[in-house]
């Protein structure tokens, strides 16, 4: 049985945040956002929010371990999926995730991903709604965004597969693969709008991130073009066009959403807030 932990605190976490929702870009490497093309929604996103090109994920870099540590706060060693793909006899993650946090204290959770695999860090009653619309982003982001207007959670996952399926046919940073994350910047375009039109978006927390990049047709992790990860961050009481300075681990991610929302994690975990994205309550005009 899981042992409660104390609650994690953003020293200046802003009281309004009442809504977090991480939208994960498999494979999005950061290089790709901050200077190579026009990402139109990323750019809006780390202008008036916070950001760092330099996070990185575990040295397990594939989508399942990468994606478990990021919605547990822990490294494989304790979380357990080591492996890569859909395998319903492995089970499924051995330590407690952040939805399981937020459905303890009556908090609407959902996931919505590209990837059957994924199955395996959300079972069954561990999250309010998985859903895996269809592979591409597309499908997903138009889903997620009916039901962020309809339910309006509390706590939501979304998972975009494009950038790291052009990866792998193609090649990391091939024109390609420049397409399907122009792609996938749309489908986070519909994602905000969503909030928007659900009059959200001044209430909720957006974490963008990935699991990990990637080189030639693969990612190892073994080099830091399969390691490095984006991570932006935008909503009320985040710094705006601020580059974070301290170190950014996809573990932060969880431990971020579960402060953000004024949740204790159900285990002991490894990452922590990223509190410098906040602003000071004493500070103004920022």
């Amino acid at each position: 049985m899981s042992v409660p932990q104390p609650r994690l605190t953003l020293s200046d976490q802003p009281s309004q945040v009442r809504h977090v929702v991480i939208i994960s870009e498999d494979g999005m490497r950061p290089d790709l956002i901050y200077g190579q093309q026009n990402m139109v929604w990323h750019e809006q996103l780390y202008r008036n929010g916070s950001f760092s090109w330099k996070a990185r994920t575990i040295r397990t870099a594939s989508t399942l371990p990468s994606h478990a540590s990021m919605l547990s706060g822990v490294d494989v060693d304790q979380h357990g999926l080591t492996w890569n793909t859909w395998l319903k006899t492995r089970g499924f993650i051995r330590v407690p995730t952040i939805f399981q946090a937020a459905e303890e204290n009556g908090l609407k959770t959902a996931a919505f991903v590209g990837k059957p695999k994924l199955r395996h860090i959300m079972p069954a009653g561990t999250v309010g709604i998985f859903a895996r619309p269809g592979y591409y982003c597309k499908k997903v982001s138009d889903e997620a965004a009916r039901y962020i207007e309809r339910e309006k959670p509390e706590l939501l996952f979304v998972h975009f597969s494009d950038p790291d399926e052009a990866g792998h046919s193609d090649g990391w940073m091939t024109a390609s693969y420049r397409k399907a994350a122009l792609a996938s910047d749309a489908c986070l375009g519909t994602i905000y709008r969503a909030l928007q039109q659900a009059n959200m978006i001044d209430e909720t927390l957006v974490i963008v991130s990935a699991d990990h990049g990637g080189h030639a047709r693969g990612h190892t992790g073994a080099i830091p073009s399969d390691r490095e990860i984006p991570w932006i961050a935008s909503g009320p009481g985040v710094r705006r066009g601020y580059h974070i300075r301290s170190a950014v681990s996809t573990m932060d991610t969880a431990a971020t959403a579960l402060a953000a929302l004024g949740l204790a994690p159900l285990t002991r975990i490894s990452g922590r807030p990223v509190s410098e994205i906040f602003q000071s309550s004493t500070r103004t005009g920022l």
